[in-house]
């Protein structure tokens, strides 16, 4: 089974109680799509005079479900989320690609330019390439998720969703996944003579762990029954990963870092004074960059790229979601139903 781990303590905040403050809690469900990329290569020839590279493609396609909680008082909002796809789901065909790069063939790191103030919304890094060896097949994944955020809200703004009012709010967070992606069924073409092409059966396993710090804000706008909310955050983020080809029994170990954005559009219902329902649409990008090493192998050239110090690697994710929710608000409060009936005084019915 994968791994569950480091997985944030997050509702310890949700357990206090405080005559002003609320606790909401409820359901969610998930619905993702997009894609995950995994590049390297070198545009000039390196030391066996190889000018190409390799790129390993999943699609994002899986669904997800889990527990959020939400504490809010006064101003301020805290709220927390676990979710997971339960078991490995079927997320479409994935690719592996081995490439020679040109004269022409381009290569565009940066995705998102601090200093030239530039944004290039592509998953890929390298274009112009001629394939030596593709291999395609279908894939499966496994996710573990959890998350964690604050805000503040300004105006009349405010973080429960039962009181009228509108604002602008600043928003941090922080979030952990766990996923990992299994390649099978894979047929392979390779440039060889004479040319193979044919089912080489499983053809690697991509473990990932993925944390991302996220700072921004938003706005949200309520008004009887029905209320929006709106956020944009930039991220900064760090991913490690652990790639094994089966067939050549070789793993490469990558970390990387990067910058991303993630943002959200929500609307809900109120059906009652505790209950209320929502749809919302999420997006999320992360660009990084940094460097992977090669342990084990079958061939010479596997077992010498265990000798080097490092290969440059680009990890990029680019997904959005569709979830749906309900929440509950619980009260605690002095006047509430729970805390009468608990006070109830039991007549004395002897005479």
């Amino acid at each position: 089974m994968p791994k569950i781990s480091k997985i944030p303590f997050l509702f310890l905040i949700l357990s206090l109680n405080a005559a002003s403050a609320e606790v909401i809690w409820g359901p969610t469900l998930e619905r993702s799509g997009g894609e995950y990329i995994f590049e390297t290569g070198n545009k000039y020839p390196n030391l066996s005079g190889i000018r190409g590279g390799s790129r390993i493609s999943f699609p994002r396609t899986f669904s997800l479900f889990g527990i959020q909680g939400i504490y809010t008082k006064d101003k301020i909002e805290i709220s927390g989320a676990l979710k997971t796809t339960g078991w490995y789901q079927k997320s479409g065909e994935a690719r592996d690609e081995d490439f020679f790069l040109g004269s022409v063939s381009t290569e565009n790191t940066t995705n998102i330019a601090t200093r030239e103030w530039s944004y290039r919304d592509s998953a890929t890094i390298y274009s112009g390439s001629r394939n030596f060896a593709d291999g395609k097949g279908k894939s499966t994944v496994f996710e573990n998720r959890a998350e964690l955020y604050g805000r503040y809200y300004f105006q009349t703004g405010n973080p429960n969703y039962w009181i009228d009012g509108s604002g602008f709010f600043l928003s941090v967070g922080a979030r952990y996944s766990y996923f990992k992606y299994i390649f099978y069924d894979v047929n392979q073409y390779i440039e060889s003579t004479p040319v193979f092409y044919g089912p080489i059966g499983m053809g690697l396993t991509f473990s990932n762990d993925l944390w991302e710090f996220f700072g921004g804000g938003g706005y949200r706008y309520s008004s009887g029954n029905f209320y929006a909310d709106f956020s944009f955050m930039p991220s900064f983020g760090r991913i490690k990963t652990r790639d094994f080809h089966v067939q050549r029994s070789i793993n490469f170990f990558s970390e990387n870092y990067g910058l991303g954005w993630a943002s959200k559009a929500e609307v809900g219902y109120k059906m009652g004074p505790s209950w209320l329902s929502y749809i919302r649409i999420n997006h999320r990008r992360f660009f990084s960059e940094g460097r992977f090493t090669s342990q084990g192998g079958l061939t010479r050239d596997d077992l010498t790229s265990n000798l080097v110090s490092g290969f440059k690697s680009h990890i990029n994710i680019k997904d959005y979601s569709i979830e749906i929710g309900a929440l509950n608000k619980l009260d605690w409060s002095p006047g509430s139903n729970r805390s009468e009936n608990s006070e109830k005084v039991v007549p004395n019915t002897e005479e």
